[in-house]
């Protein structure tokens, strides 16, 4: 049902508890679904992601995904290059590259547009490798 999906093979950073991820449906501060794993234990969110197409297959085949509620509850933030609304968090330190640290490091709002472009420029292979590209 769900051999597409690449589940996480190591414990929840947060609890340690192994074994027991879902996928769960997010609405980022840009407005575009995501599909993170999520630790079933203690609901701790990962960095690492399903493909869109991936979840909405593995869901119709009957795999079950939770809806994690918004970011945001009120206007969303604009962007810090152009100016746009619904703007998303943009960690300076990618996630990739820096894990849990990356939010000790700067952080802006960028919209999908920009946000995008900086990866596709600053770090394509990550872009490429994640499905952010």
């Amino acid at each position: 049902m769900t051999k597409d999906i690449q589940w996480p093979d190591e414990p929840c950073k947060k609890c340690g508890f192994s074994d027991s991820w879902e996928v769960r449906r997010c609405i980022n501060l840009g407005g575009h679904e995501t599909y993170p794993f999520c630790c079933t234990e203690c609901g701790e969110r990962t960095q690492h992601f399903v493909f869109k197409k991936v979840a909405k297959a593995a869901q119709k085949k009957g795999l079950v995904i939770r809806d994690i509620p918004p970011a945001y509850n009120k206007k969303r933030p604009r962007c810090e290059v152009c100016g746009a609304d619904g703007a998303e968090r943009h960690h300076w330190a990618p996630y990739a590259l820096f894990g849990s640290d990356a939010d000790h490091w700067p952080q802006s709002f960028l919209c999908p547009s920009c946000h995008r472009r900086w990866h596709d420029v600053v770090t394509p292979a990550i872009s490429a490798q994640r499905g952010l590209g």
